[in-house]
């Protein structure tokens, strides 16, 4: 008689708690709404449109994080305080998503197996201006 596959159920188990696979994708922005304010206009809310935004999402305005909220995968809502459109001029905004959970993934048949650490992942930034 044939003992019980214990590898194969260990390995199910580690895809299920580690999730299998690769990473997860790097957050792209496609535009901001509105796309400039006037300096000293005070707090407005940016709407953030893209792609690959999670849960924990965090929108990084020109060096800061500011609060997010995450709407979809593919749109956030970030509140831009009075003081960062103060001056006129161009900021960088882009977008971080976290690791997730799990932060390991496991990839391999029986026998071969590799893990990958994922990090944080950051879009490419994104021009907003601020005018006089």
């Amino acid at each position: 008689m044939a003992s019980p596959p214990v590898l194969v159920v260990l390995a199910i188990t580690l895809c299920t708690a580690l999730s299998c696979g690769t990473c997860p994708p790097v957050p792209s922005v496609a535009s901001l709404s509105p796309g400039s304010a006037t300096a000293g206009s005070g707090q407005f809310l940016l709407t953030v449109n893209g792609n690959g935004f999670h849960h924990d999402s965090v929108v990084n305005w020109n060096g800061s994080f500011v609060v997010t909220t995450f709407v979809s995968v593919h749109q956030l809502f970030a509140v831009i305080p009075a003081a960062e459109i103060a001056q006129p001029g161009t900021v960088a905004v882009f977008v971080f998503n976290p690791p997730e959970g799990g932060t390991t993934f496991v990839s391999g048949g029986i026998g071969v197996m590799s893990t990958t650490t994922c990090s944080g992942k950051s879009s490419s930034a994104v021009s907003f201006t601020i005018n006089p």
